[in-house]
């Protein structure tokens, strides 16, 4: 037990070290962690800065959570363990879209990503009986 506990530790620190260096940089970082990516000249103001680094903050959570699932001889938990970061950083990209963007047909999108993939989750949570963590599910945005 001792040693899941420090495990969990080492990698909450690497997640909040994640965290602290993309909201305190101007560069993000790709999903291949051994590039890192420049913002665009079209992206010097703040809110297209803030999309990109919620965005990029999206994909390193779900990177590290996945990296986190040890297996367990189940081949179905071990699907539903994997899917769920890939399916809460869809969520998590499409709430970003809500906060920063403008076109009304992508805030709908957007809106239908959420619903949708969430309704996923709770029915591969069902499927092998797990119930979701407390709080792991945030209100969908509404208009603006």
């Amino acid at each position: 037990m001792a040693s899941w506990h420090s495990s969990v530790r080492k990698r909450l620190v690497s997640l909040a070290m994640t965290v602290s260096i993309l909201a305190t940089t101007p560069i993000v970082f790709a999903q291949d962690q051994s590039r890192t990516r420049h913002v665009p000249a079209a992206a010097s103001n703040r809110t297209e800065l803030q999309f990109i680094i919620d965005n990029d903050l999206a994909i390193s959570k779900m990177s590290l959570d996945m990296s986190m699932a040890d297996p367990t001889g189940d081949v179905d938990r071990d699907f539903v363990a994997l899917m769920m970061p890939h399916q809460q950083s869809a969520i998590d990209m499409a709430r970003a879209e809500l906060k920063y963007g403008h076109n009304e047909e992508l805030r709908r999108l957007a809106q239908s990503i959420i619903a949708e993939t969430e309704h996923e989750m709770s029915a591969m949570r069902g499927a092998v009986a797990e119930t979701p963590p407390p709080c792991l599910s945030h209100p969908t945005e509404s208009g603006r």
